[in-house]
């Protein structure tokens, strides 16, 4: 498993409950932080998977969006807290469509 960034977990946005991060999920963490969109980010649990490849899925909720981000051997779930899901969504689909 690659190390993560420096710093990536530092920051108002961040519960401090969890603190790992799987390694394809460390893009869509960086866009989150850096989003003045974003007020907070809730980082959840990793359960294993089997299958290849790296996916994102992200689903309107009522307080923001429900992220999956699926890697090679586990997939985790994010929370962002946000006003505007549908430009967070967006700017998380460019993000994965330049991967």
């Amino acid at each position: 498993m690659s190390d993560k960034p420096r710093g990536l977990l530092r920051g108002a946005k961040f519960n401090g409950k969890h603190s790992t991060v799987i390694a394809p999920a460390f893009p869509v963490i960086e866009l989150l932080r850096d989003d003045s969109r974003v007020t907070k980010i809730v980082i959840g649990v990793i359960k294993p998977r089997k299958g290849n490849g790296i996916g994102l899925k992200a689903t309107t909720i009522d307080a923001g969006l429900r992220i999956m981000v699926s890697g090679p051997s586990s997939v985790q779930q994010f929370y962002a807290y946000t006003a505007e899901p549908e430009g967070v969504t967006t700017a998380l689909e460019q993000l994965m469509s330049e991967r």
